[in-house]
């Protein structure tokens, strides 16, 4: 499950604080205003839409697909599978710290893990630790590859 916070700031009116909840990595995400269920958003033919629910306005829904686009779940995955497209048939977004990488039946194990695990930390943001669970396809066996968090030093 994911979860985050969008802010929408309005100009002489109170800010709005809405939660927006994904459950799955291809679930559309569900709005709520505190305990309030607003509706469900979704990503549709490129534009975010209301799918279900009351009126969102459309200013804020085009606000929350930018905030959800910007995340690293959103483009880190596509990315895996086309840098590393001899290894990864795909990559499942567990949730926000944990990814899991399926890996070609016929994929070498040990020379891909020897090349992730240094070119993962040129792609993955810096800020945060991710855990990567990899495993070849049709296998239950799985080794995790760790994407510590990098302090900029020049900060």
């Amino acid at each position: 499950m994911i979860e985050l916070t969008y802010l929408f700031e309005q100009e002489f009116l109170d800010d709005v604080s809405y939660q927006l909840i994904r459950a799955g990595t291809e679930d559309p995400w569900l709005v709520l205003s505190g305990c309030k269920v607003l509706g469900i958003i979704d990503e549709v033919e490129g534009s975010w839409k209301q799918i279900a629910g009351g009126d969102i306005p459309p200013m804020v829904i085009k606000g929350m697909g930018d905030l959800i686009n910007m995340q690293q779940f959103s483009w880190l995955p596509d990315l895996i599978k086309k840098q590393w497209s001899k290894y990864v048939l795909d990559v499942v977004v567990e949730n926000i710290d944990c990814y899991e990488i399926v890996c070609h039946k016929e994929a070498c194990s040990k020379r891909f893990k020897q090349r992730f695990t240094l070119g993962i930390h040129a792609l993955a943001q810096r800020e945060s630790a991710i855990t990567f669970k990899v495993r070849c396809f049709q296998r239950s066996d799985y080794y995790e590859v760790i994407k510590a968090p990098a302090i900029d030093r020049y900060v």
